[in-house]
């Protein structure tokens, strides 16, 4: 039997995660998509929190188009990336409310020139030959949830790409119910 409660917690840790546990909320947890030991599977993968995956592969940021698309340079090519799950305010045709904010809060996760790590989902591509992508911060961030639980996107269903789609959608109602960022400063359409 533990004799303190620091050591009790940690047994109670270390049991938990050799049987799979997690003290994450039910509504944070990634669903388990069956595939053992894949990236952003419940068994295996896994950054920070453990269910939102790891990245593939890493690449520099080459320059920030707006909140939500970037150049990305990955072995001596320069690819244009869509980040994945999420629609940030546009900033031309036209300026809408919060553009500019969103771009400025996507340069600061990933500023230029900053290496980022990036994961594909299912369709690695868009209709405008853009590349899919989830981008990591240096720390292990998941930057396109980031964006969504600080205000400055909303998250978006386009399937088959959806791994982390709970997740997205959890962080846009925790923003919108404490008016964070967009939610508390545009008008609701």
């Amino acid at each position: 039997m533990p004799r303190s409660p620091a050591l009790a917690l940690a047994a109670l840790l270390a049991l938990g995660s050799l049987a799979g546990c997690s003290l994450l909320p039910l509504e944070l947890r990634e669903p388990d998509r069956g595939v053992p030991g894949a990236p952003g599977t419940g068994s295996g993968g896994g950054s920070r929190s453990g269910s939102l995956g790891e990245p593939t592969g890493t690449g520099t940021i080459a320059s920030i188009t707006d909140g939500d698309t970037v150049r990305l340079r990955v072995g001596g090519e320069e690819l244009r990336v869509r980040l994945i799950g999420i629609d940030t305010p546009e900033m031309r045709d036209p300026l809408e409310c919060f553009g500019p904010e969103a771009t400025d809060a996507l340069e600061s996760l990933a500023p230029v020139g900053s290496e980022v790590g990036y994961a594909y989902d299912r369709d690695p591509q868009d209709r405008f030959e853009r590349e899919l992508m989830y981008l990591y911060a240096a720390d292990g961030t998941l930057i396109n949830l980031e964006l969504v639980a600080q205000g400055y996107a909303e998250a978006i269903r386009i399937q088959p790409n959806d791994r982390f789609w709970h997740e997205l959608q959890a962080a846009e109602r925790a923003a919108r119910d404490a008016d964070r960022g967009l939610w508390g400063s545009c008008p609701a359409p």
